[in-house]
């Protein structure tokens, strides 16, 4: 069984934000400036008579539409760019020459989800991955390089244990009720169930640091799959609590075997390489003013 993804692709890979083209080699970075309504089986390539579909075989033409131009080429054309407001943004690329590309969503992912080669154990992934969660859940301007400048503070106070990680999340305490509304995994409305973030068949337990409510379909769906590899197969990004509670688990499994300091394998490396995080400020202001309603 398929989830159904409720994600809107703006929370994925928002306006502003640095990207990266997951079919090609190099890294040359790109800004997201405009997401239309249209899917990609629907959105017609300017002077092609193609949809974006047409040119991307290997995506869903149900998938989102971002639209993007090169970081180098938007510097030199807005220098000024990064001060503009991001609901400004797509219209002042507009009144320029700059090329703009469109892609399927899932074809382009975010600068700070590449796992950089600096990350080397267990720990400093752990550490990382948890302070890109802070930084994209507090930061409103994600072009803001102060704010990215902060997420490495973080990572370090982290890795040097002046910050500990917490499973904690102020969503919490909505988990406590049987029926939120909101799955965890897709973000549909739906009555919900609690599922296992690490499967009871894995090791999981049935406290409240390993469970979040979550859809039928996406309970059904991910049943005893990892997580992180299941919301990466569906390209829905993972829930800040979600993934909150999967490094606070990771980092004491680790922590338990005596391996936090062991180098990262090959395939723990691909699992977390790309992988996208949802509930940045707007986001989850949102969710919780529907909540209290």
């Amino acid at each position: 069984m398929s989830p159904n993804p409720n994600r809107d692709p703006k929370y994925r890979i928002p306006t502003g934000i640095h990207v990266h083209d997951r079919d090609v080699e190099n890294m040359t970075r790109m800004i997201v400036v405009n997401h239309p309504s249209e899917q990609t089986g629907e959105f017609q390539v300017a002077g092609t008579g193609k949809t974006v579909a047409d040119y991307n075989e290997d995506y869903s033409a149900d998938a989102a539409v971002v639209q993007v131009v090169y970081q180098w080429k938007l510097s030199k054309e807005l220098p000024d760019w990064k001060s503009i407001k991001i609901e400004d943004l797509w219209e002042e690329v507009q009144d320029t020459e700059l090329k703009v590309y469109s892609y399927p969503a899932p074809r382009m992912k975010s600068v700070t989800s590449v796992v950089p080669k600096t990350i080397k154990t267990h720990r400093e992934l752990i550490c990382y991955q948890s302070a890109r969660l802070v930084h994209l859940s507090v930061t409103i301007d994600p072009t803001n390089s102060f704010a990215e400048n902060l997420m490495w503070g973080n990572y370090d106070k982290r890795l040097s244990g002046d910050i500990e990680l917490s499973s904690i999340l102020k969503e919490n305490k909505y988990q406590m009720k049987e029926n939120i509304g909101l799955c965890m995994y897709c973000g549909k409305e739906s009555k919900t169930t609690f599922d296992h973030v690490i499967p009871m068949d894995n090791g999981g337990d049935s406290e409240m640091g390993n469970m979040v409510p979550v859809c039928p379909s996406c309970n059904s769906s991910k049943s005893n799959k990892n997580v992180i590899d299941w919301h990466k197969k569906h390209d829905i990004p993972v829930d800040r609590v979600v993934l909150g509670k999967y490094l606070k688990l990771l980092w004491e499994e680790f922590k338990q075997e005596g391996k936090l300091d062991e180098p990262i394998s090959e395939t723990l490396h691909d699992r977390w390489d790309g992988v996208e995080i949802t509930r940045n400020i707007s986001q989850t202001l949102y969710t919780d003013a529907r909540l209290k309603q």
